[in-house]
This record gives structure tokens, C-alpha cells and sequence, in this order.
């Protein structure tokens, strides 16, 4: 599952939607829902992982991974570089 950090770009929300395509995953419209809502969401879902697309001056900048556990306790695991992560994908798919 894929969301935004609240209040961003339309540039953001449309890489966010972008990626969730190229990872086979869905993207979630996050609003004024706060991290927990989006965990809560994301664990009814049956998602094991939320990413949370962060920006700075309005790009695309970071990805944030939540970890959700089976309870439903979550923790942020990590946080890469856009660039870093578009490079981990093309590494993905050229197997």
C-alpha cells in the first residue's frame, strides 16, 4: 500500500499512484487521515507494509516504509531516496 505525507503536491500524488502500478500494489488518497488511520486501513487490507512518499518543495523526495505486524503494532523500518528506490525497482524488474 502507498500514501502521501499530508498536504502534498499533485506531483507527489501522482508519482505515488505511479509507483503502486509499477510495485502491483494500491494507493491510498491520505488526506487528514493520521499514520495510525493509514495503518489500521493498510492492516485491514492485509498489508505487512505501507510506504508513505514524502516530498520536498513539492518533488517527490523520500520513501518511508511502516512495518505492520501480525498484532497490528507498527514501527517506520526505513527511509531511501527516491533515487534510491527507482534504481532497487529497475534492479527488480530486469531479473
Amino acid at each position: 500500500m502507498i500514501t502521501t505525507s499530508r498536504y502534498s503536491s499533485r506531483k507527489t500524488r501522482e508519482f505515488a499512484k505511479l509507483l503502486s502500478r509499477k510495485l502491483d500494489t494500491f494507493y491510498v488518497a491520505r488526506g487528514k487521515k493520521t499514520i495510525e488511520d493509514i495503518v489500521l486501513y493498510g492492516r485491514k487490507e492485509g498489508e505487512s507494509e505501507v510506504r508513505v512518499i514524502e516530498e520536498e518543495k513539492g518533488i517527490p523526495a523520500y520513501i518511508s516504509t511502516i512495518e505492520i505486524s501480525e498484532t497490528g503494532k507498527w514501527k517506520w523500518a526505513k527511509r531511501v531516496s527516491v533515487e534510491e528506490y527507482e534504481i532497487e525497482i529497475r534492479k527488480h524488474h530486469k531479473r
